[in-house]
């Protein structure tokens, strides 16, 4: 199956939210975002100039021509229609499983849903979604938008090929995917 993903949506705009969000904008990829906090645009704002910044310093090639960055109010608005999402909430088992079940609600049936989680198993956090089979964890390491190595593991429910999926996705936007056993 070939797809080309133009746009995302990122659902938690802090450090590694905003890591993710400044990669996938410099990699022209339009971007939902969702974060309740009343700072989180001025934060993604200064994650996105000091991404900039760092791109402008390590190469000599000319950018993709990025892509947008577009605040929501609701889960709902930022996944509708969106193939790939990245969930970067805090690391409180209760709200990630409470969030990935809004996702799993409202996006479409042949997204991917990635987790930035470092310490909770995916197995847990799929348990009550309706769709296990196309959750995973993508965790990055930070900087997210400069350091390009994102490991992929799925829970008992993943399907390889959700993350064959992912592993794809991930490298079209420069990242070097490892697939966890």
């Amino acid at each position: 199956m070939s797809e080309e993903i133009k746009k995302a949506a990122i659902i938690g705009g802090g450090v590694i939210g905003g890591g993710w969000a400044a990669r996938l904008i410099l990699n022209g990829i339009d971007v939902n975002v969702y974060d309740p906090s009343a700072e989180a645009e001025q934060i993604l704002g200064e994650i996105l100039t000091n991404a900039k910044h760092a791109y402008s310093k390590l190469t000599m090639a000319p950018l993709l021509n990025p892509g947008k960055m577009h605040f929501v109010d609701t889960i709902e608005a930022a996944v509708n229609g969106m193939i790939f999402i990245q969930e970067s909430v805090p690391e409180n088992l209760d709200l990630k499983v409470k969030v990935l079940e809004e996702i799993d609600n409202y996006a479409p049936q042949n997204a991917i849903i990635c987790s930035s989680t470092s310490g909770i198993k995916p197995s847990q956090l799929q348990d009550g979604m309706k769709s296990p089979h196309r959750f995973m964890v993508g965790h990055p390491f930070n900087p997210v938008y400069l350091l390009p190595l994102v490991e992929i593991c799925g829970g008992k429910q993943t399907s390889s090929k959700s993350k064959q999926r992912a592993a794809k996705f991930y490298k079209e936007i420069g990242m070097k995917p490892l697939i966890l056993r």
